[in-house]
This record gives C-alpha cells, structure tokens and sequence, in this order.
C-alpha cells in the first residue's frame, strides 16, 4: 500500500460539495477516479461509478451521508459504500487522512 495525495487543502471540497479525483496509482500505475466528499465534518472517498448505472458521481446529489447518482438517482452511502435499497451491493470506499499539504489516501 501506498499514501496517495488527492488534492491540496484549497483544492478540497466545501461541506456537501463533490470533487472527482484522478490518479495512477504509483506503484501498479492503475488508474483510479474517486468521487470525494466533504460531509458532516469529515472527508470522504469511494469510487467514482455507480454500480447499477455506471454513471458519476460528479454531476450527482449529496444528502447528508448518502449520494445520488446523476442518471438514475441510486443512492449510495459515501462512508460504507452500501447502496440504500439493497445492502449486498457496495462500492470501494476510502478513508482520508488530512495532513499539513492535503488530503491523502492509502491504497
């Protein structure tokens, strides 16, 4: 696992804002494109597909804890990854540490 930074802390989102992040991973040079959250006094991560409709996040909808897709408004909840209506589904979620430069991730 590596720490990976997602932005800087100007770059970050506001309380219910969106922000999608790309990156290759350092290491496997995989690429990764995270929807990041700013929610209830807490940055959070997952990636950024809907599982049900493949469409992003970025466009979507932040209630509380949950995000809606822009397409077929799935909600998902941004700190389990769980999709509301059906708890078997989930999609990768990542926690972010703050740090003095930005906000980072291990992955």
């Amino acid at each position: 696992m590596s720490q990976v930074k997602l932005t800087d802390l100007e770059g970050a989102p506001k309380e219910g804002e969106i922000k999608v992040v790309e990156f290759d991973h350092p290491w496997t040079e995989i690429n990764y494109r995270l929807a990041l959250f700013f929610a209830k006094g807490r940055y959070l991560a997952l990636r950024d597909e809907c599982y049900n409709c493949g469409s992003s996040f970025e466009t979507g909808e932040l209630k509380a804890m949950y995000v809606f897709c822009a397409r077929e408004q799935h909600a998902w909840n941004i700190k389990t990854g769980l999709y509301k209506f059906d708890r078997r589904l989930s999609i990768p979620t990542y926690r972010v540490a703050i740090q003095d430069d930005g906000l980072y991730i291990e992955i």
